[in-house]
């Protein structure tokens, strides 16, 4: 299922929008996390060092106000499941499973069909130059890249040149 997914995802890539229609579109950025719950809450997070409760669903329930602002694209924070702590989605253990926090592969997909029947685009965020900083070079819980030999040796860099 998990790998179904992810591929439907990447294929949807593949048939995504050029440069020059991009740069036509008026972009929303938000964080899923920070953004809205589910349940309509407006509860104050008193943790901002932790999840918040911010859900795919959450974005899908907001779409009018989105859309009332005047934008036709949003662009959401990595979806991949994180490290405990990394709430913004930059800290990722698996990139072949949703963060559970922001809901389920069904909500995802929910979210983009409900934006693209009202023609708002969606771009997700990568960061593929890093994983969690809680793996700290015990790389054995990310997957799929779960060997030290996918990665760079770990250094200070020296901006003194």
């Amino acid at each position: 299922m998990q790998r179904t997914f992810i591929a439907s995802l990447l294929s949807a890539i593949a048939l995504g929008k050029t440069t020059e229609e991009w740069r036509k579109r008026t972009v929303y950025q938000l964080l899923t996390d920070r953004f809205a719950k589910s349940d309509g809450s407006t509860d104050t997070c008193t943790d901002l060092h932790n999840y918040c409760g911010g859900t795919f669903k959450g974005i899908m329930d907001n779409l009018d106000y989105i859309q009332g602002m005047g934008f036709d694209a949003i662009w959401i924070s990595p979806i991949p499941h994180n490290a405990e702590a990394d709430y913004h989605g930059y800290g990722a253990l698996d990139w072949e499973k949703v963060n559970e926090h922001f809901g389920t592969d069904d909500d995802l997909v929910n979210l983009i069909d409900a934006c693209h029947a009202r023609n708002i685009w969606v771009m997700l965020d990568v960061v593929a130059n890093h994983t969690s900083y809680y793996a700290n070079s015990d790389f054995s819980n990310v997957n799929p890249f779960n060997k030290p030999e996918h990665y760079h040796s770990k250094c200070d860099i020296d901006f003194s040149d």
